[in-house]
This record gives C-alpha cells, structure tokens and sequence, in this order.
C-alpha cells in the first residue's frame, strides 16, 4: 500500500508509524489483529505492537478478541477525513500478483523438467532394488534376541 502522509498529521499524532498504525485501525469496523495491521500498513510488526500498546494504555484503543479497535470515536472520525486507508483493492491486487508470479515459476520449472523422468508409482520396482531395502536376516535374529522390532517385510 503506498500513501502520502501529511506531515503536520504526523508530528500531531506523534509518528508516522503511530498515525499508520491508527489510521488503519481507524479505518476498519472489525478489530484486527497486529499482524493485519503491519500488512495492510506496510509496516514492520516489531514497530506496530509499540504503537498499538501505547494506544491501548491511553485509552484509543481496546483489545477486542485476537484483534484491536479504535473506541476513541473523535479520533477516529480525524482519521477517517484525514487519512483514507483502502487496503482490500490492494491487497487483492497484490495476491494477483503474487499468484501470477507462482503459475510463471511453475511453468518454468515444468518446462526445465521435460525429458527427465520422473518417479510414477505405477512402474514397477527393479527386484534389485527392493533386494536393497530387506533387511538381513541376521540382523533380525539379533534384533528379536535385544527385544527389538525386527523387519516385517517378506522375501
């Protein structure tokens, strides 16, 4: 999410941080989680949970389930005017993105794999190498002497 933030907003609230951090919790009318908060403000976590603390010990907002809110109504009705937070385009448009980017990779690594042959279950497995995986029969002797589970593959 990209903003312009009005510097004399931000020295009034204190921060650019802290007015982000508000502001998009002023724009929402279901608590969110700080996590959410980071994301749809492009902020680091370690940076919001301060902010979001510091709000709650002043009475701006409130823990309400596993998110937050903004109680203090004043402020929020600012905020809303001042500082319009859209995320949902957004953040639909960054998964668009993302998930374009995921079916460009795997179509690349689909067209890296032609010619090779890969593992189907449906092919049989060699004798040899299924000789390779049984377990001598010694060493099962030896396992069910320590009371030990011994192989339960058959020749």
């Amino acid at each position: 999410m990209e903003t312009e933030i009005d510097p004399a907003l931000s020295s009034f609230v204190g921060s650019q941080t802290r007015l982000l951090t508000l502001a998009v919790l002023a724009n929402t009318e279901e608590p969110l989680t700080g996590y959410r908060v980071a994301k749809i403000a492009s902020l680091p976590r370690v940076k919001v949970y301060p902010e979001i603390r510091k709000g709650i010990e002043t009475g701006i907002l409130v823990r309400d389930g596993v998110g937050y809110r903004m109680v203090d109504t004043d402020l929020r009705t600012l905020l809303r005017k001042r500082v319009r937070i859209r995320w949902d385009q957004e953040w639909d448009r960054a998964r668009a993105v993302q998930a374009a980017n995921v079916t460009a990779d795997l179509k690349r690594i689909q067209a890296s794999l032609k010619g090779i042959r890969l593992y189907d279950p449906r092919n049989r497995v060699p004798a040899a190498a299924i000789r390779e995986l049984e377990r001598d029969p010694e060493k099962n002797r030896i396992l069910r002497r320590l009371k030990l589970r011994p192989s339960t593959r058959k020749k």
